[in-house]
């Protein structure tokens, strides 16, 4: 009983750890990509607003 425990925790916690690794490396490209949109993405409110604002 005891050695079952020990194999299934030697078994289940390198997935449970290549999981995690794996979600986090999925997220940090997924911030990656929504910034780089973000950059190439043109405010043009800013450049209007501060034309039309001139003193």
């Amino acid at each position: 009983m005891i050695e079952h425990l020990i194999l299934g925790a030697f078994l289940v916690l390198p997935l449970l750890i290549v999981a995690f690794l794996f979600s986090d490396e999925l997220w940090q490209e997924h911030r990656q990509q929504a910034q780089s949109e973000d950059a190439r993405r043109i405010d043009w409110r800013h450049p209007l607003r501060s034309l039309l604002h001139r003193h």
